[in-house]
């Protein structure tokens, strides 16, 4: 995130400001809640008690992460990261009709009918977006770059995130779509694990997730890199869950596979990632030269290098609406989503084939990117 407005997410100041949004949210909508039961019950208690609890859960949005860090129930961490979609789209919701009560004049109890379709229409569209993070598409490109002989065919995938909110039955879906593409080489462009999720102590689900890794068909083998989610290197843990699910990790390294040159750049949040420019003295200039880098706002790096194709994840795309505004403001130009071109250099951004923190999508979709290399 180079952009000023990704620059100011990384400040202290940003932490600042959400703190006190959430909070005034909260507040908000605790008061509007606990007083739309009034106008439609009359009962102080049964509306005090509401509008506490909308407040509190509110505030518990604020304090996610600690929460999920104490308890790692995984049952508890679905619920808060449920409720935590359900009160942004709520707050908004409720924000704008307080905007507009205050510029028409209107009844209590149509007011308080409008806090109630609000709070309705939220439930509803978190709902739509979990049942459709379930949901797994497959984005083609066709990316001509002079291939010498046959065409090299890749299926691509990006920020599994396997954790709380990913497991084995959408991994299991995500198999069985990449298989029936019949790729040559499989990628994935880091955040394979989401470390923050403590899939890393559950050393069952880990081997059954190695399993269906090992199920994936391609012609010369699974490749990745690593992200900002993924462990450090140096993790046993997820260094034999690599081996174990037959995936080979090109940390800073260069290989000759299907014709062409596959760089692996590690993501610098693992603290050991090699300049581009040491990397290329082991490409065969004779090779079309395919970089996998997580991030896409170093994309611009390799196309000073003269890279043919960069692959890259991590913006998830925004996830879901409003975020997605958000996201393509905190990344450089064409580096949000999609195919871009660098120079010379062509680039594809994934959405992502899994999702992290919240488990929805809203405008967005999970995906496996088709690539054919002619």
């Amino acid at each position: 995130m180079k952009t000023p407005f990704g620059n100011f997410l990384k400040k202290a100041l940003f932490k600042k400001v959400f703190f006190v949004v959430v909070l005034a949210g909260a507040v908000l909508g605790g008061l509007m809640n606990g007083r739309a039961v009034y106008v439609w019950f009359g009962n102080d208690i049964f509306a005090y008690l509401l509008g506490t609890i909308y407040a509190v859960l509110g505030i518990l949005v604020l304090f996610q992460n600690k929460v999920m860090e104490k308890w790692k129930n995984k049952r508890l961490e679905m619920v808060i990261g449920i409720y935590s979609c359900f009160y942004i789209y709520d707050f908004m919701g409720l924000l704008l009709w307080v905007i507009l009560s205050y510029l028409f004049s209107i009844s209590d109890t149509f007011w308080a009918a409008g806090v109630c379709l609000v709070d309705f229409f939220a439930v509803a569209l978190v709902t739509g977006g979990y049942l459709y993070a379930k949901q797994i598409k497959c984005k083609p490109y066709t990316v001509y770059l002079g291939m010498k002989g046959e065409m090299c065919h890749i299926v691509m995938l990006s920020d599994i995130h396997l954790g709380v909110f990913v497991g084995e039955e959408h991994m299991r879906r995500i198999v069985e779509k990449v298989n029936r593409l019949q790729a040559d080489l499989v990628v994935i462009c880091g955040d394979i694990i989401d470390v923050n999720n403590h899939i890393l102590e559950d050393d069952g689900e880990l081997e059954r997730i190695s399993s269906l890794f090992r199920e994936i068909r391609a012609k010369n083998g699974v490749f990745a890199v690593l992200g900002n989610h993924d462990p450090q290197i140096t993790n046993e843990k997820f260094q034999h869950f690599l081996k174990s699910s037959h995936i080979q990790l090109l940390h800073n390294e260069v290989i000759q596979v299907s014709g062409l040159n596959l760089i692996g750049r590690t993501d610098p949040s693992n603290n050991e990632r090699s300049p581009i420019e040491i990397l290329w003295k082991k490409v065969d200039s004779s090779k079309v030269s395919v970089v996998l880098d997580h991030n896409p706002n170093y994309i611009s790096e390799s196309a000073k290098c003269g890279a043919d194709l960069v692959l890259s994840g991590h913006t998830h795309k925004g996830q879901f609406i409003p975020v997605t505004y958000f996201t393509k403001l905190a990344n450089e130009k064409h580096c949000f989503y999609g195919k871009e071109r660098f120079g010379k250099t062509q680039a594809i951004i994934s959405s992502g084939a899994g999702f992290f923190q919240l488990p929805v999508r809203i405008g967005t979709s999970n995906e496996i990117v088709d690539i054919h290399i002619m």
